[in-house]
């Protein structure tokens, strides 16, 4: 089963998932909360403040330790799932599960397991499923919410950022030299010869040499970098703190691990993939349109002198 990642909510970098603070949180011990309406109540209100499903269950946490000897939660809707940062999945030492089917008005809503230390009586298990139906709407709403988040600002074909968070992340990082004065690199590329695959081998060979291109960028760049697909056979990755120095050294880089890494047909027919560069580093007095610009001049020249050496 795939694990739902919250880190999908990078793209924007707006806010973070909310983590649960565990001081003053004292462990509950079987005394449910007199006044269960205002319980609720608190909790609908957390619930309406959350953009993603971990937060919603961290804040589920704070609350339920209060009254409920639990040590986490995890919350799963088909292939995915979310949990606590506490929650052990197998029941094991003093963690005893109890798993709670989520539905409301006839729609399933996943199922919620918790981790508790004991066995529930039938009156905290009945409280806690009301407690748990209560948020179940906003826990489905949360991850919709974050999957589409997440698409917005992906490429389908490659599952690289796409130009829009590119346009954020490069006035970004614009931003960031100005403030430090650390210069970063902005490095352009395309496909040499897409055009020419996808007219011999068909768009399905094409995308495969796209996402072959993809792949090999993803494997060269450093977690601090950010790689990006423009669309068609145009790329671009932003390389923070690095002159244009080490942005070469990453392309030279790219094309030795494309060069190791052919495509191969079902006829037995290898293809090479091979990509042209534009290099540009920050510049005082000047902007991400400008930065970006130089690069893309870059590429320019270095195509045309491409295309003269071969002929």
């Amino acid at each position: 089963m795939a694990a739902y990642r919250t880190t999908i909510r990078d793209t924007s970098d707006t806010t973070s998932y909310r983590l649960p603070s565990m001081a003053g949180v004292a462990k509950g011990r079987g005394r449910l909360p007199e006044e269960s309406g205002a319980f609720h109540i608190d909790l609908m209100l957390a619930a309406q403040r959350c953009m993603d499903p971990l937060s919603l269950l961290n804040e589920l946490y704070e609350r339920v330790s209060q009254y409920l000897p639990v040590e986490g939660f995890s919350w799963r809707q088909e292939h995915d799932e979310v949990s606590t940062p506490f929650f052990r999945k197998d029941a094991s030492g003093h963690c005893v599960l109890h798993n709670l089917e989520l539905t409301q008005a006839d729609v399933r809503l996943g199922k919620l397991a918790v981790c508790a230390e004991r066995s529930l009586s039938e009156e905290e298990s009945a409280w806690m499923l009301r407690v748990a139906q209560s948020i179940a709407f906003a826990l489905r709403n949360t991850l919709l919410f974050q999957k589409a988040l997440f698409e917005a600002n992906q490429d389908p074909l490659t599952g690289l950022k796409n130009r829009r968070v590119f346009d954020s992340e490069i006035a970004r990082e614009q931003a960031r030299f100005v403030r430090y004065n650390i210069k970063s690199s902005l490095v352009v590329m395309d496909l040499n010869g897409l055009k020419s695959i996808n007219d011999t081998w068909g768009h399905d060979v094409g995308d495969r040499a796209i996402r072959l291109f993809a792949d090999g960028l993803e494997q060269i760049l450093r977690d601090t970098d950010h790689a990006f697909r423009f669309g068609g056979d145009e790329f671009c990755a932003i390389l923070p703190a690095t002159n244009l120095y080490g942005a070469k050294k990453m392309a030279e880089r790219l094309d030795s691990w494309l060069a190791a890494h052919e495509l191969s047909l079902p006829s037995g027919e290898r293809i090479t993939v091979r990509t042209a560069f534009g290099l540009a580093e920050t510049e005082k007095n000047s902007d991400e349109k400008d930065w970006f610009r130089r690069a893309d001049q870059s590429l320019y020249h270095n195509k045309l002198k491409h295309k003269r050496t071969a002929a």
